[in-house]
């Protein structure tokens, strides 16, 4: 991310034209990062499938949280809280990001937004009975409900329209229309409402920890190698 140009999008415009006139249309390909607001699709703002929050993007989560009976090392019976997914699913619409110079599309797929607005974090009891169904747009959704049920637990995330948004990512025109999405080859794809900065110092502070961490597990380690040849 620190070696990758943030570019205006005029400038990343001026850059594909370039290079069709030299190469012809379908052949950009240019690693690169854009800052801006994040703008609806053409056809207008998402609504999230749980909350109906206006976005762009948006993702959902629905967990079921259940106890069970197993038996240990001892072949006693024991109780444990587990966790199973039921629904994830985040939206795959293009949206546009909007700079001073112009707009340009981005194309998530099923890539996650960093810091996008949590919109929902519900915790249902189970109330027992026979199977629950989530109806959510068009999809209903069968939620279980067997033996053992404590409850379910919905999230929900969006980016509204006009939020800060930041991609790192490859713009192409393979399929005709410009955009930025993750590298056809591979490599680093990130969106989010985070700045690059926020980014770029919380990966920093990672480190630190780690170099940190370890060091002291190497210094603990001398300690107990000088202990145990002293003793």
């Amino acid at each position: 991310m620190e070696s990758t140009e943030t570019l205006p999008v005029a400038d990343l415009r001026a850059l594909h034209e370039a290079a069709a006139e030299a190469a012809g249309p379908g052949h950009f390909r240019y690693r690169c990062e854009v800052v801006g607001q994040a703008r609806p699709h053409k056809d207008g703002a998402l609504r999230s499938e749980l909350e109906g929050v206006d976005c762009v993007w948006h993702k959902h989560r629905i967990t079921r949280k259940y106890e069970e009976v197993y038996r240990d090392g001892n072949g006693n019976r024991r109780r444990r809280t587990s966790t199973d997914v039921l629904s994830e699913h985040s939206s795959s619409t293009a949206f546009f990001v909007a700079d001073a110079t112009g707009s340009m599309v981005v194309r998530p797929g099923e890539h996650e937004v960093i810091g996008a607005e949590k919109v929902l974090d519900r915790f249902d009891p189970h109330t027992g009975g026979g199977g629950r169904r989530l109806r959510i747009g068009p999809l209903s959704l069968d939620l279980g409900g067997g033996d053992g049920t404590i409850g379910y637990r919905r999230e929900e995330w969006v980016v509204r329209p006009g939020s800060r948004f930041y991609v790192h990512g490859e713009a192409a025109d393979g399929d005709g229309r410009l955009a930025v999405g993750a590298p056809a080859e591979g490599g680093v794809f990130v969106m989010s409402v985070k700045s690059e900065e926020e980014l770029l110092r919380g990966e920093n502070n990672k480190v630190w920890a780690f170099g940190l961490g370890a060091g002291l597990a190497a210094v603990a380690g001398t300690v107990f190698l000088v202990l145990a040849i002293v003793g």
